[in-house]
C-alpha cells in the first residue's frame, strides 16, 4: 500500500489532536469545510473510517486511534532529524566579514573551489563597510586590511597589497601609451569617500610622485569596486589596489599606468583564537590562506606590474 501524502496526515493529526473541525481549521487557518474533505479523502483512499461524526461531537475510531499513535511517533522522528541536521549545519556554519570590494573582486572567485573542496562548510559572508565587530561573538573571521591586534585574536597575514594607477587598454592606446598624456588628458575616477577602507587618494599619490594634475576634475564613487568597473569601461584613470585590479591586469583589461607601484596595508584574516578548536574553522584558515599563496604566485607584482 502506498502511503498518503504527507500534508494529509497533518490534517489528520491536527484533527485528532483537537477532535474538532472548526479548531483544526483555525490552527490550519484554511476553512472548516476544507478540513473536512482533506479527512474524507483520506479515508476513502485508506479504506476505513478514522472518525465517528455525530452531532456537536467527533470520536476516534478504532482504526484512526492506532494511525494516531504512529503519525504522532513519525512526526515526532522528523522533527527530530531537522532539528539534528540543522545543528550540525550550524555546526559546521562560518560568519566571515569582508569589505564589499574585497569580496566581490577578490573572494568571489574563489568560492567555487571552496564549494568542491569543503562542502560541508555553510558560508555566511557579511558584507559591510564598517570595522568588523566581534564583541557580540555575532562574527567569527574577518578578511580585512591592517585590522589591531587583540590578545584573544589570531591574525594571520595573508598578503602584501599595493596602490597603483591604471587605465583601460583602449584609452592607454589612444595616448600612445604615453603615462604623463594619460595622467594629463583622461580624468581622474575618485573615491567619494576617502577616510573608508580599501579608498585611495590621488591628492597624496600625486605629491608623492610629483605629478601636476587637476585633483578636483574627474568622477567620484563610493566602492572601489565600482571604480574598477568604471576604468574597465574607460571612463577614467584609477588609483587601485593591486588586490582589486590584479586580474583585470593579468587578463588585459586593465594596463598599470607606471612601473612602480606603492606599498600599502597587508590583507590578514581576523579570527577569535578560540574558534580554531573547530575543525571546519581550521580547514577554512588553511583553505584561504593557500587561496592567498596562490593570488601571490600567480599575480606576483614583480611580474605584473614592476617588469
Amino acid at each position: 500500500m502506498k502511503l498518503p501524502p504527507l500534508e494529509a496526515l497533518r490534517y489528520f493529526e491536527v484533527v485528532a489532536r483537537h477532535l474538532s473541525f472548526t479548531s483544526a481549521a483555525d490552527e490550519l487557518c484554511i476553512s472548516q469545510s476544507a478540513v473536512s474533505q482533506k479527512i474524507s479523502l483520506l479515508e476513502q483512499r485508506l479504506g476505513y473510517k478514522l472518525f465517528y461524526r455525530k452531532p456537536r461531537q467527533l470520536t476516534l475510531s478504532k482504526e484512526g486511534c492506532e494511525l494516531q499513535r504512529h503519525v504522532i511517533l513519525a512526526f515526532d522522528q522528523l522533527q527530530q532529524a531537522m532539528q539534528h541536521i540543522s545543528s550540525i549545519q550550524q555546526l559546521r556554519a562560518i560568519d566571515l566579514y569582508c569589505m564589499p570590494s574585497m569580496a566581490s573582486c577578490w573572494l568571489m572567485p574563489y568560492l567555487q573551489d571552496l564549494y568542491h573542496s569543503h562542502p560541508d562548510i555553510s558560508l555566511n559572508l557579511i558584507v559591510d563597510t564598517g570595522e568588523p565587530q566581534f564583541r557580540e561573538e555575532s562574527m567569527d573571521l574577518a578578511l580585512c586590511h591592517g585590522y589591531g591586534d587583540g590578545p584573544n585574536m589570531l591574525k594571520q597575514f595573508l598578503f602584501q597589497d599595493y596602490i597603483y594607477p591604471v587605465v583601460s587598454n583602449a584609452l592607454f592606446l589612444k595616448y600612445d601609451g604615453d603615462p604623463d598624456r594619460c595622467l594629463q588628458h583622461i580624468p581622474l575616477l575618485h573615491d567619494s569617500l576617502p577616510q573608508a577602507k580599501l579608498s585611495t587618494s590621488w591628492r597624496q599619490w600625486a605629491a608623492q610622485h610629483d605629478k601636476h594634475i587637476d585633483i578636483q576634475a574627474g568622477y567620484r564613487y563610493n566602492r572601489a569596486d565600482l571604480i574598477m568597473q568604471a576604468a574597465i569601461d574607460g571612463q577614467g584613470l584609477a588609483l587601485a589596489r593591486h588586490v582589486l585590479a590584479a586580474r583585470e591586469v593579468a587578463e588585459g583589461r586593465l594596463v598599470p599606468l607606471y612601473p612602480d607601484v606603492v606599498q600599502d596595508q597587508s590583507v590578514y584574516l581576523v579570527c577569535r583564537k578560540n574558534l580554531l578548536e573547530k575543525e571546519h574553522v581550521v580547514q577554512f584558515v588553511d583553505w584561504i590562506s593557500a587561496k592567498a599563496k596562490a593570488f601571490e604566485q600567480d599575480y606576483a607584482i614583480s611580474r605584473l606590474i614592476e617588469g
